[in-house]
């Protein structure tokens, strides 16, 4: 169910991932889930967006 995660920037969401320190950026484009990136827990969680 990837439309139910928090989105956190325009129409990038958040996935955490319980088990693991990592949390996945993502976006849904016409049914489509494209992974922007993963990124562990302690990195600064704005770095992603520099990222295309």
């Amino acid at each position: 169910m990837p439309e139910s995660y928090v989105i956190v920037y325009a129409d990038i969401r958040r996935a955490v991932v319980r088990r693991f320190p990592y949390a996945v950026y993502y976006r849904i484009v016409s049914s489509r889930v494209i992974v922007t990136a993963i990124f562990h827990g302690r990195r600064d969680p704005k770095s992603w967006q520099t990222r295309t």
